[in-house]
Formats: C-alpha cells, sequence, structure tokens
C-alpha cells in the first residue's frame, strides 16, 4: 500500500481511544494499534481491520479508565463536574429561597438577573478549572466535564430552565475553560 491510499481507522473510534487514554498512554496506544491496523488491512483487508480495530478499542477501555483513574486524570475531570453541578445547584436552592420572600412576584420562573448569576459563576469556576489543565488535550476534556456539570446542574434544578439559558449555560462552561486554559499557556510564554 502506498501512503495515499493507507485506510484510516473509523474516526469515532479513534477519538474514543484517545479520549479514554490518558496524556501519558495516548500516543503509545494509539500509535500501536494503529500500525497493527495497517498491517491486517494490508494482508486481509479494510473490513477485517476496521473490526479487529473496533474489538481492541472497545476491550481496552476499562483498562484505559482504570490507568486514569490511577494517574488523577479522571479524578480531577470527574471533580470539576461535580463542582460546576454543585455551585449550580447550590444557586439554585439560594434562588428558591430568595425568591420565596418576595411578595410580589410575577410567577414561578427566574428573573433574568438571577440567571446572570449563575452564569458569571459557571464562567468563574469553568475559566478555573480549565487554568488547571497541564495540555491542550487535558484543557478539551476539562471542558466537556465543564459542560457536563452545567447540563447536570441545570437538570437537577427545581425550575425550568429557558432555552436560551440552556445554550449560554454550555456555551460559557465549554468556552471559559478553554479560555482559561489558553490565558495560562499565554502567560506562562
Amino acid at each position: 500500500m502506498n501512503a495515499h491510499s493507507a485506510p484510516n481507522p473509523p474516526v469515532i473510534l479513534r477519538a474514543l481511544l484517545l479520549a479514554f487514554s490518558g496524556d501519558a498512554h495516548c500516543e503509545l496506544v494509539a500509535g500501536d494499534l494503529h500500525e497493527e491496523f495497517l498491517c491486517l488491512c494490508e494482508q486481509r483487508g479494510q473490513g477485517v481491520g476496521k473490526r479487529w480495530y473496533a474489538s481492541q478499542v472497545m476491550r481496552s477501555l476499562p483498562d484505559l479508565v482504570r490507568l486514569r483513574i490511577r494517574s488523577g486524570e479522571l479524578t480531577r475531570s470527574l471533580a470539576v463536574l461535580t463542582c460546576i453541578a454543585a455551585s449550580l445547584l447550590l444557586l439554585d436552592r439560594l434562588w428558591c429561597f430568595v425568591y420565596s420572600h418576595v411578595p410580589w412576584k410575577d410567577g414561578l420562573d427566574r428573573a433574568a438577573g438571577f440567571l446572570a448569576v449563575n452564569l458569571a459563576v459557571l464562567c468563574i469556576a469553568s475559566a478555573i478549572s480549565g487554568a488547571l489543565a497541564r495540555s491542550a488535550r487535558a484543557a478539551a476534556l476539562l471542558s466537556l466535564a465543564c459542560a457536563a456539570g452545567a447540563m447536570a446542574g441545570i437538570c437537577a434544578s427545581l425550575s425550568a430552565a429557558p432555552a436560551w439559558y440552556i445554550g449560554a449555560a454550555l456555551l460559557a462552561a465549554t468556552a471559559s475553560s478553554l479560555a482559561g486554559y489558553t490565558n495560562t499557556k499565554w502567560r506562562s510564554q
């Protein structure tokens, strides 16, 4: 096979492998599987190679998760997710308390000012978590953890959230986390 027609493993499986393998094991695991994949495709065809690659990725995921837990990378992401969700839940409970003491309220929906404060706290917490990332891959993973934490906090809140708030929260969590990482890297240079 020449370099122009060399097959590539399925993109989704490669992304899954890279997402679950830590920084220390990323290139090693992906490179070894890719070399075997190319040899298998050359000898037995792309269909066999892709099926083998899929089975190897799925078989490797539990071990890769264990390695990430031991190294602390996954623990950091889970801590970020928990902190973001907990801060939004605590703010929701605070707003429930404050709102219960307002005598002439228009309805049960949260005022835009309450939601703006939630977004500001979310941005600050996400930027701090992004600033703690050591690499671009870790920053991307932490930004996804921030978005997942924001979604968990919104889903667990007592009041219904408007669609614009959900979209803004997911975007703000991801962007703030990546901005925190970028700012830290820019300052260190």
